[in-house]
């Protein structure tokens, strides 16, 4: 479940990517676009796997290691 949650939001991002992608004609723009969306695409997989991360950084935080927290 987690899996498909996952590849439905980086498809949603990758189709945006795609959308945009044609309209670019500058090299640096490109990039810049591109790395935008490399960073979106790594948010969300950081944040579907482990959830949204505390503004405090007392915090305890539990990793989540194949279904279980340690």
């Amino acid at each position: 479940m987690l899996k498909s949650i996952m590849l439905s939001a980086i498809s949603e991002e990758l189709d945006l990517w795609l959308d945009k992608e044609s309209t670019i004609i500058d090299g640096h723009q490109y990039e810049d676009e591109f790395m935008k969306t490399a960073q979106r695409i790594n948010q969300i997989l950081f944040t579907k796997s482990l959830g949204e991360v505390s503004c405090n950084r007392n915090k305890k935080n539990f990793i989540r290691v194949s279904g279980r927290f340690q």
